[in-house]
């Protein structure tokens, strides 16, 4: 049987071996001269002039959060449908978080959601998956806005970059992110005072002065990998796109409906999320008998990790939408392999 074709892998190659070497080189394998380099090398992609990196996106919304005091005393509303990680680092900052359910029909809310869950004091603008969202009616309805690019660096609404809208943006440098070092995060702003903030919490080495701190370092071994990768951003976004336009010509005679970017984005094509008539569950099983590896976008709707209210739009989400391998190092013969596969499948409320 031919190797399994993976919902997601890193590309990697001789000029991150170069980079590994440099730094080990060096004699500096922490937060040195590379990180720094990084911070202004990737801000800008969020269309931001600096930034901190710290140790993982986690670290970057956690941080994000508490310089923008979102802690405890606050609402922050966050979709429900999405990676538990946003979950987790509001929780962390000791806000209360708002769960917004999806709009009917849609992978993410919208801002009418806020008039069922009430005032809020921030929100993280979850831009999912790489289909970026308007933030005029959220910047309108919210007083702080945090962007979360974690999957979607790249991507643009309306020809501006995501991430360059709100107060702050965060960015992952996970090993299945579009940029890709092992670990590792950015907060990137506008506002010199918060990015002040960020670096003096970010570690305790040094300090005379009173403040809870915490080590959320990046080591220079992780942003050089980082860096090299962020130079390659161009190459990934046309190989991603490359892969898109060819699923677009195939999956929508197998039974599945494409989820399309809003007309007014430009997607990263960090994933392409397809949404079927029912339950997706046989066709999951169907490609691991097969050796491709489709996924639900979210392990499980963020309503049932926090015993809220159930929030039937992204339960349905969850129940209907696949994710189909997407990333720079697939090859044409493993696309047409999983289009194959997708062709055989059991669609729900489509073929049998």
């Amino acid at each position: 049987m031919s190797d399994p074709v993976p919902h997601s892998r890193p590309v990697l190659g001789s000029a991150e071996e170069d980079a590994l070497l440099r730094v080990v080189r060096s004699g500096w394998i922490a937060q040195g001269p590379e990180v720094a380099a990084l911070e202004h090398e990737a801000a800008p992609l969020l269309g931001h002039p600096d930034g901190v990196a710290v140790g993982s996106g986690s670290q970057a919304l956690l941080l994000a959060l508490r310089c923008l005091d979102l802690g405890k005393g606050c609402r922050v509303a966050l979709p429900a449908f999405t990676c538990a990680a946003v979950l987790h680092a509001v929780q962390w900052s000791g806000a209360e978080p708002v769960l917004l359910d999806n709009r009917a029909g849609d992978i993410a809310p919208s801002p009418e959601e806020l008039d069922v869950a009430g005032p809020v004091d921030g929100a993280v603008l979850v831009h999912p998956w790489g289909y970026p969202l308007d933030p005029a009616p959220w910047l309108a309805a919210v007083p702080l806005i945090i962007e979360d690019c974690a999957g979607s660096v790249g991507a643009a609404w309306e020809d501006r970059p995501v991430g360059s809208f709100g107060r702050a943006a965060i960015l992952s440098f996970y090993a299945t992110k579009m940029l890709c070092a092992g670990e590792g995060g950015l907060l990137a702003s506008s506002d010199p005072g918060l990015l002040e903030r960020a670096r003096d919490l970010r570690d305790y080495d040094g300090r005379t002065t009173p403040a809870v701190r915490f080590n959320f370092k990046m080591s220079d071994l992780q942003a050089a990998l980082a860096r090299t990768q962020v130079g390659r951003l161009p190459g990934f976004l046309a190989a991603r796109r490359r892969l898109a336009d060819r699923y677009d010509q195939a999956v929508p005679g197998l039974g599945l409906e494409p989820v399309r970017p809003h007309p007014g984005a430009r997607s990263s094509w960090y994933r392409y999320l397809c949404r079927a008539a029912g339950d997706i569950t046989g066709l999951l099983e169907h490609g691991e008998r097969h050796g491709v590896h489709f996924r639900r976008p979210v392990p499980v709707p963020l309503d049932r990790l926090t015993g809220d209210r159930p929030l039937p739009q992204a339960r349905l989400a969850w129940e209907r939408l696949v994710s189909l391998p997407l990333h720079p190092g697939l090859t044409d013969e493993e696309q047409e392999r999983v289009i194959a596969v997708l062709a055989s499948a059991p669609v729900p409320g489509g073929r049998s």
